[in-house]
């Protein structure tokens, strides 16, 4: 898969189902059933240009960090899940969290 349909699947979790645990997942294989009593973010409500854009959508626009914008939305996406995980990470959080992601402009 190539991460451009990269959704965030979230479920309750805790003692009280009082607490989100968001991941990102790839739409396109993941059986329809399983989001069941899940609650699921796509790019469009992470941010948008009606409202305010997500901190990952703006460093994307004003660093040009997108070319054809085939993947911008799944980077997007497995950014703002690497973030719901660990709100500091690091360069090995990152790699992980993009691993599967495929540009079409640089491979």
């Amino acid at each position: 898969s190539c991460g451009a349909c990269t959704v965030l699947q979230g479920r309750l979790t805790g003692p009280h189902l009082d607490q989100l645990e968001e991941i990102a997942i790839n739409a396109c294989t993941t059986p329809l059933i399983s989001l069941h009593g899940s609650h699921v973010t796509t790019v469009e409500g992470v941010g948008g240009t009606r409202d305010v854009l997500h901190p990952v959508q703006e460093r994307l626009y004003k660093c040009h960090g997108s070319q054809c914008g085939f993947c911008s939305p799944g980077m997007v996406m497995s950014m703002v899940g690497v973030l719901k995980r660990c709100p500091t990470p690091d360069i090995e959080d990152i790699t992980r969290g993009l691993q599967g992601n495929l540009c079409r402009c640089t491979g």
